[in-house]
């Protein structure tokens, strides 16, 4: 039972970081994008490209948690290091966001804590 909630508060954990994926993509149009009328187009471009390149970068996170966590399940214990670099990521982004940018990037910080903290109680139950 243990080792059934740990593995859905994984899976849950690696899908709500691939779907932050569409949050993040979707502040483009409406709240950055128009503050930047005032650069000219190239830059605006170049942001854009960038921006969305994190969007896609969060998603390719979730999937591959999401494929770490269906592998794991099907008893291959070499994929550890896939939550933990994600989580270590996302752990340092979170506090640092914190810090400089407000309390909304703490819930990247809660991600990491979630998704370190199950891989490893879960690497304990094999």
């Amino acid at each position: 039972m243990t080792r059934k909630l740990l593995s859905g508060v994984f899976l849950v954990t690696a899908i709500s970081i691939g779907l932050g994926a569409f949050g993040h993509g979707s502040q483009w149009p409406r709240h950055v994008l128009p503050v930047l009328q005032s650069l000219d187009a190239h830059t605006v471009r170049l942001l854009a490209l960038v921006w969305y390149w994190v969007s896609g970068a969060m998603f390719t996170f979730g999937a591959l948690l999401v494929w770490t966590w269906w592998r794991i399940g099907r008893g291959d214990t070499n994929l550890w290091f896939v939550a933990w670099l994600t989580g270590a990521f996302y752990l340092i982004e979170g506090l640092v966001g914190a810090l400089y940018l407000g309390t909304f990037f703490l819930l990247f910080a809660v991600q990491a804590v979630l998704l370190c903290g199950t891989a490893l109680l879960l690497r304990r139950t094999v």
